[in-house]
C-alpha cells in the first residue's frame, strides 16, 4: 500500500508560488543598488500637487508576541510586525516607500511587504541586516523542508557521536537530550564544597514583604544552621550533576534523567562510566572544523577582566566567543556550519538564520529551569550559577517547526520591493523628500548594547565586527558619551528630516525609563524642524509578555510607547523654544535666560564656558551670538563664585505661568491616581510608568522633567509607586515645599555634592538641623539618594542635635539606603537569588 503524502506535501499543491525578491536587494555592507531602488520607488514630490492630509495615529495598539513570525529569531527590543503595520496602513498608500533608518530585525520592513509597500532597511550591525534579510524574505517551505533533511542527514552521525549515552534501564543506545552544569561554591561555616544545584531553596519574605529565593547549604541545614550560598561565597568551575536523555532503543517514557549523586547505584555508576567519559573523550580532541577564535569585541588588550560594558564579573576566563560554549556545544555548531557551507546560497542564508536562531541558546548563558527546561536572559551576556547545556541538533530540529510555520506567514507577502542596507544611517545616500513614511525604534542612550550582544552571531557568520566604532549608543568602555550619543542621533534624525517628504510623518518607538531621554528626543526633533503631534492620549504598543525589568522595576516603561512627528510643509514653522535671531530684546532674553537657569537647575557650579556652549546650541542662526552680550545675560539669573556659576536666589519662585502649569498637570495627574486606586483597591501608589503615560499626552508642559516636579506634588510609597496627599495636613507639607522652593535647595546642593563641585553658599544648609530636615524631606518626597547623599557628604555632625533628634535622621538615611539606588537594589536582590557571579 503506497504511503499516504503528509499535509504540507498535500498543501503545496494548492500553494500560490512563493514570491521571489530583486535582485541585489540586500548586502552585507553598503548597498549599491540603494539610490537606484529610492529613485524607482518614490513618487517626486510637488508641492503645488500634493494633497496628503493624514492626521495623526491614535489607536493604542494591544498585541502578542506569541505569532509564528515572532518566534522564529531573537533581537533585543523587537517589536511585534502587525503592530506596525497598523502605523503603515494609516499613514500610506500601496506603493509608497516606507524607512527605518534603524532596522533591527527588520519588523518595520516585514510589515511594509505585508501591506503592499515598498522598504529600505538601515542598520549599521550586519548580524542585523542579516536577521532582516532573513525575515522579510519569502522561502519555499518544501525547499527548505528537503534541505533540511539533507543536513540532518549529514551532522546526524557526528551528533550522535557528540551526544550518545547510555539508559540505565535497559541497557541500549540513548542521545543525551541536555546536560546541567552547576557552580560549585565553598561554604564559609562548614568549608564544604557544594554545588549550587544541591543546596536547599528556601523564599523568606523581605522587607516589602515580597518572597525572595536563596539558597541554603545543606550539611549545614542538618546540623540546625541555616548558612546561606550566595555569591560572596569562595567559587569553583561548574561541573556536570545532572543529564537528560531519551532512548532510542524502545524504553517507554524513552526520556529519562540521573544525576551525578544518584541515590541509585546504576544510575550514579551510569552517569560517571557514560555522560562524564563522553565529556571527557570530546574534551581531549581537537574541533575538526572551523569556529570564531576572535576575542570579544575584538580586544586586543592582554587586561582579561574587561572587554565591554556588558562584561561582569563572572564572566572570569571568558575571553573569547569560542569560551561561551562548552567543548562539546562548540564542536556541533561547528559541525553544523560546516556542513551549511556546501549548500545552495539561497538555503544556506536561511539555515544559517536557523542556527543563529540558537548560538545564544547553545551557550552557557541558557540557565537551567526547574521544570526541565532553558532560558537565556535577554539584553545581557550573562553565565547563570545554573546552566543547561543543550543537544544542538534537538534544538534545530525543534527551530525548524517554528520556521516553516513562520514562513508560511512570510510568504503572505505583498510585494517584495526591499532594499537593505548595512551602512551609517548618519548618511543615507538617497535624494531629499524621496520617502513616504519612517518607522523606527532608535537606540535610546545605553539601554541596549546591540554591538556588544550582536557580537557573537556577527563572529560566528564572519561579519564584520569593527562597525561598532560609528554605533550609535553610549558605552563608555568604547567612549561613547551622551553628548555623542545625543549628536550621533541627531545626525540620523537629520538624514530622516532630509529624506522625508514634507507634511509626511515619522513615528519613533520609544521604551526608555528615562523621562530625560525622552525630553531630549522631542528637544532634538523640534530643533531639526519637526512637528510633533497633538492628541489627547498616549499611544503604546502593548504586548502580553512582560521583562522582568518591565515587571518590577519602579521606573520604566512598560509598554512601547510611540510618538508621531511630521516634517512640516514649506513655508510652516515647528513650535518650539529656540533663538531663531529675529527676537526682539526683551524675548531673547526671555527664551535664553530660561535655557540658563535649566542648565544651572541641572549642573550648579557649572563653568562659563558650558553654559556658553548650552546657550549657542539652542541657536538657529550660529555665529550671531557675541560674548560680551552672553556675560550680561548671564549674570541675571546666576553669579559667579571661584570661576563656577550658581543661581541668584530670586529664581527659586517659580514664575507665575510655570506654576499654572506645573498645577494644571499635577491635577490631572492626581484625577488619572484617584480613579485607578478605586479600579485596583489593594494597590497603595501608582506606578510611574503609568503617571509617565498619563502625562505624555499634556500639550503644555511644565519646563522642569515630570521627575523633578513629581515628589513636590505627591507621595512616594514603600513599594516605589506614587500616591497623592490623603490628608489636609499632607496637602500643606507638599504646598510649603512648593512655595519655599526648599526642594529645589536640596537638589542644587546634592547635585553639586554629586559633581564634586562646591555648592553656592545660600544653597548649604545653616546648620545640622537643617540638614536633619533636609534628609527627611528626601525620604517623604522619595527622594532617597539625594538623602543618602546629603547625610553621606553633607558635611555636617549630628551628634549636637538632641537623642530624639540624632535617632530620626539616622533612621531616616537607613530608609533612604534601603529604598534608594534603583541599581543597588537589584544587585541585592540578584544576590540574594543567587543569579550571580
Amino acid at each position: 500500500m503506497p504511503k499516504k503524502k503528509n499535509s504540507s506535501q498535500q498543501a503545496s499543491f494548492f500553494r500560490r508560488e512563493v514570491p521571489k525578491m530583486p535582485e541585489g536587494y540586500y548586502s552585507s555592507g553598503p548597498n549599491p543598488n540603494l539610490r537606484r531602488f529610492v529613485e524607482q520607488h518614490t513618487t517626486p514630490y510637488d508641492l503645488e500637487t500634493d494633497d496628503y492630509d493624514v492626521p495623526p495615529f491614535d489607536q493604542p495598539i494591544t498585541t502578542t508576541k506569541a505569532t509564528a513570525i515572532y518566534r522564529m529569531h531573537t533581537y533585543w527590543s523587537k517589536k511585534p510586525h502587525d503592530a506596525i503595520q497598523r502605523y503603515i496602513r494609516h499613514y500610506t498608500k500601496s506603493g509608497d516607500l516606507v524607512l527605518d533608518p534603524f532596522s533591527g530585525s527588520g519588523g518595520t520592513s516585514l510589515a511594509a511587504l505585508m501591506e503592499g509597500r515598498a522598504a529600505v532597511a538601515i542598520d549599521l550591525s550586519p548580524a542585523a541586516t542579516f536577521i532582516t534579510k532573513n525575515y522579510c524574505t519569502p522561502v519555499d517551505v518544501d525547499e527548505l523542508q528537503r534541505a533540511f533533511e539533507q543536513l540532518k542527514a549529514k551532522v546526524k552521525p557526528e551528533m550522535d557521536w557528540l551526544y550518545e549515552t547510555r539508559c540505565d534501564r535497559c541497557d541500549g543506545r540513548a542521545i543525551t537530550s541536555y546536560t546541567v552544569y552547576s557552580y560549585v561554591f565553598e561554604c564559609p561555616r562548614c568549608l564544604s564544597k557544594i554545588p549550587l544545584f544541591d543546596c536547599i531553596e528556601k523564599q523568606p519574605k523581605n522587607e516589602e514583604g515580597k518572597s525572595i529565593k536563596i539558597n541554603i547549604c545543606p550539611f549545614c541545614y542538618k546540623n540546625g544552621h541555616e548558612e546561606r550560598i550566595d555569591a560572596s561565597c569562595k567559587r569553583f568551575d561548574p561541573i556536570p550533576v545532572l543529564v537528560s536523555y531519551d532512548c532510542i532503543d524502545g524504553c517507554k517514557p524513552k526520556r529519562s534523567e540521573r544525576f551525578y549523586n544518584d541515590e541509585n547505584d546504576k544510575k550514579r555508576s551510569y552517569f560517571h562510566k557514560f555522560d562524564l567519559l563522553k565529556i571527557a573523550e570530546i574534551n581531549n580532541q581537537e574541533i575538526p572544523y572551523w569556529y570564531p577564535t576572535n576575542r570579544m569585541l575584538n580586544s586586543s588588550s592582554d587586561d582579561n577582566t574587561r572587554w565591554g560594558l556588558l562584561w561582569r564579573p563572572y564572566h572570569s576566563g571568558i575571553n573569547y566567543v569560542k569560551d561561551f560554549y562548552t567543548k562539546r556545544n562548540l564542536w556541533a555548531v561547528a559541525l553544523v556550519l560546516n556542513e551549511l557551507s556546501y549548500l545552495g546560497h539561497s538555503i544556506k542564508d536561511t539555515l544559517s538564520f536557523y542556527l543563529t536562531s540558537i548560538l545564544y541558546k547553545a551557550s552557557i548563558m541558557m540557565a537551567h529551569n526547574e521544570d526541565g527546561a532553558g532560558r537565556v536572559q535577554k539584553g545581557i551576556l550573562y553565565i547563570p550559577p545554573i546552566e543547561h547545556d543543550i543537544n544542538v541538533l534537538h534544538f534545530l530540529d525543534i527551530s525548524h517547526g517554528d520556521f516553516i510555520r513562520g514562513y508560511e506567514e512570510v510568504n503572505k507577502v505583498q510585494t517584495t520591493e526591499l532594499c537593505i542596507s548595512t551602512s551609517d544611517s548618519k548618511n543615507i545616500n538617497i535624494e531629499d523628500n524621496s520617502v513616504d513614511y519612517i518607522f523606527t525604534d532608535p537606540p535610546y542612550g545605553g539601554a541596549v548594547q546591540y554591538g556588544e550582544l550582536n557580537h557573537i552571531w556577527e563572529s560566528w557568520l564572519k561579519f564584520d565586527t569593527f562597525w561598532t566604532k560609528n554605533e550609535v549608543i553610549v558605552n563608555d568602555f568604547k567612549d561613547k558619551s551622551e553628548s555623542i550619543w545625543e549628536n550621533s542621533l541627531q545626525a540620523v534624525l537629520v538624514e530622516c528630516f532630509r529624506t522625508l517628504k514634507p507634511n509626511r510623518w515619522i513615528s519613533l518607538c520609544y521604551h526608555d525609563s528615562s523621562e530625560g531621554t525622552w525630553q531630549l528626543i522631542q528637544d532634538i526633533m523640534t530643533e531639526i524642524g519637526f512637528i510633533p503631534e497633538t492628541t489627547s492620549s498616549t499611544l503604546f504598543i502593548d504586548t502580553a509578555t512582560k521583562t522582568l525589568k518591565q515587571l518590577f522595576s519602579e521606573k520604566i516603561t512598560k509598554r512601547d510607547l510611540v510618538i508621531n512627528f511630521r516634517k512640516p510643509r514649506e513655508g510652516e514653522v515647528a513650535a518650539k523654544l529656540q533663538i531663531t535671531g529675529d527676537e526682539d530684546p526683551s524675548s531673547f532674553n526671555e527664551k535664553a535666560g530660561i535655557i540658563l537657569r535649566e542648565a544651572l537647575e541641572r549642573t550648579p557650579g557649572a563653568p562659563a564656558d558650558r553654559l556658553y556652549d548650552e546657550l549657542v546650541s539652542r541657536m538657529v542662526r550660529k555665529g550671531e551670538f557675541q560674548r560680551h552680550n552672553f556675560d550680561a545675560l548671564l549674570r541675571t539669573v546666576a553669579e559667579e563664585t571661584g570661576g563656577r556659576w550658581y543661581l541668584l536666589d530670586t529664581v527659586d519662585q517659580l514664575d507665575e505661568t510655570e506654576a499654572k502649569k506645573e498645577n494644571a498637570a499635577a491635577a490631572r495627574l492626581e484625577t488619572f491616581m484617584e480613579k485607578y486606586l478605586q479600579a485596583h483597591p489593594g494597590e497603595g501608589g501608582v506606578h510611574y510608568s503609568n503617571l509617565f503615560e498619563e502625562y505624555l499626552p499634556v500639550s503644555d508642559k511644565p519646563r522642569r522633567l515630570l521627575q523633578d516636579w513629581l515628589p513636590e506634588f505627591f507621595f512616594k510609597t514603600e513599594s516605589g509607586t506614587w500616591r497623592p496627599p490623603v490628608t489636609e495636613d499632607e496637602r500643606q507639607v507638599k504646598t510649603s515645599l512648593r512655595l519655599s522652593g526648599e526642594l529645589r535647595h536640596i537638589k542644587r546642593f546634592a547635585n553639586a555634592l554629586n559633581a564634586g563641585v562646591p555648592p553656592a553658599e545660600r544653597d548649604r544648609p545653616s546648620n545640622a538641623a537643617t540638614l536633619a530636615e533636609w534628609i527627611y524631606q528626601c525620604r517623604r518626597s522619595g527622594l532617597y539618594d539625594l538623602g543618602r547623599v546629603l547625610y553621606e557628604r553633607g558635611g555636617l555632625r549630628f551628634d549636637s542635635l538632641g537623642d530624639d533628634s540624632q535617632m530620626q535622621v539616622e533612621e531616616d538615611y537607613q530608609i533612604c539606603v534601603k529604598r534608594g539606588s534603583v541599581a543597588e537594589k537589584k544587585g541585592k536582590k540578584k544576590k540574594e537569588q543567587l543569579d550571580l557571579l
